[in-house]
């Protein structure tokens, strides 16, 4: 099996990725060179990538195929083989379809009992549909690179180059085919982001006078602040790892954030960097919750050992790996909603926030004298949307759905008092 991981780097203030052997030596030229062509991407998506390349590299190495050596060389890959390397993409990566039997079951008399067995083995070790389609997206992206490394376009064979079109093709319409919606949003439209009741209880526990809070004293008003903001601005987790006190807003017109994408900020020391994804926005904050921000900053923040180095809102208060005073990490957001959805019985991240925002902006707009579009076009912004994006479809069934059940009810109600 390819002795191979994804390696992190840092070079000159500026992180990059490689995939090396068990000397932490490049694995390849070519996939150290394909790997640098994303370095414009932010760190997570350029992780994501390099992962799943990896998984394609061990693959094909499996089924003892040299991907460089086919595309260069000119025979590609087999339609067979392709699709046996798509019912790959299916499964998680320590789950080899070779092995046709589950051990402990290679003796049970009945093959009907072990088909059974081995099916649900196979459902139970699925990916989701995203990973899937990431997955067929970058062999795509880094065949194509490869055949433009290797022929050109103004001598390349006719025959090879709709060979080469066929296939990519074929790749492109399976990556089509998956729905990556359910990533974004997998619920009934009758149901909250969050139970009322696990709302509510979110909510009275993060107080930072709370006699339930989870947190130690000198963590509670941060983490607090930390749940707040996602919950009162929609706005992503790097969103939120990013914000910086220059990024405050605080005047006449009302309290916000200046939420922005800016890739590989040299000032922040952090080995990987957090972005915003979207375009750039004001998130309106409530003053008071303003008031509490800029609290944090002057008092709990200032006594923290080297945060005045940095311009970072939320900055480590533990010192592994010394990290005190520099900025928050992403994963220990991660950690801050690990703690609450303990204490709730619920699973509760930063990503479900921007859903409950959403249900919350929903509910409040139907008070609101606005248009239908003028409700969808403030929420594009709000989310760092385009004005294209059709990421409010998605979020709108729940709404659509409230709709229609008021109009519907007041027609029962109608007929049945016509009776």
């Amino acid at each position: 099996m390819l002795d191979a991981t994804l390696k992190r780097y840092k070079w000159n203030k500026k992180t990059f990725f490689a995939i090396v052997n068990g000397h932490s030596c490049p694995f390849e030229p070519y996939v150290s060179a394909y790997l640098n062509t994303l370095s414009s991407y932010a760190n997570s998506t350029q992780h994501r990538y390099g992962r799943d390349l990896l998984f394609i590299l061990k693959y094909f190495d499996r089924k003892g195929i040299d991907l460089t050596g086919r595309i260069a060389s000119g025979d590609l890959i087999s339609m067979a083989e392709y699709s046996d390397f798509h019912t790959q993409c299916a499964l998680s990566s320590d789950i080899d379809l070779d092995s046709k039997v589950v051990p402990l079951l290679s003796h049970a008399e009945s093959k009907t009992f072990r088909n059974i067995m081995a099916s649900n083995n196979f459902v139970a070790s699925k990916v989701s549909s995203e990973t899937q389609r990431g997955r067929l997206n970058r062999l795509r992206s880094y065949i194509t690179w490869l055949f433009e490394q290797f022929h050109d376009p103004l001598s390349v064979g006719e025959k090879l180059e709709r060979n080469f079109e066929k296939l990519t093709m074929k790749m492109l319409q399976d990556e089509r085919s998956l729905n990556v919606v359910e990533a974004h949003v997998n619920r009934h439209p009758t149901k909250d982001a969050i139970p009322p009741d696990v709302f509510c209880k979110l909510i009275e526990i993060i107080r930072p006078s709370s006699p339930n809070n989870p947190f130690t004293q000198r963590n509670r008003l941060r983490n607090y602040l930390v749940v707040t903001l996602l919950l009162d601005t929609g706005i992503r987790r790097g969103a939120l790892a990013k914000l910086k006190i220059s990024d405050l807003r605080s005047d006449s017109s009302g309290a916000a954030l200046w939420i922005y994408p800016e890739r590989d900020d040299v000032s922040d020391p952090r080995l990987e960097r957090p972005n915003q994804k979207t375009k750039a926005h004001l998130a309106a904050l409530n003053p008071t919750v303003m008031d509490a921000l800029l609290f944090y900053i002057e008092s709990d923040r200032k006594l923290i050992c080297g945060s005045a180095e940095n311009d970072f809102v939320f900055v480590s208060n533990s010192n592994a790996k010394g990290t005190k005073g520099q900025p928050l990490a992403a994963k220990s957001i991660n950690e801050v909603f690990f703690t609450l959805s303990k204490v709730l019985g619920y699973r509760v991240h930063p990503h479900l926030m921007r859903h409950m925002w959403n249900d919350l902006f929903d509910d409040n707009s139907d008070h609101q004298n606005f248009t239908s579009q003028q409700v969808e076009d403030a929420r594009k912004y709000a989310m760092g949307w385009s004005a294209n994006s059709a990421m409010s479809d998605i979020y709108n069934d729940r709404r659509t759905y409230q709709k229609v059940r008021k109009i519907m009810q007041s027609h029962q109600d109608r007929v049945d008092g016509a009776k």
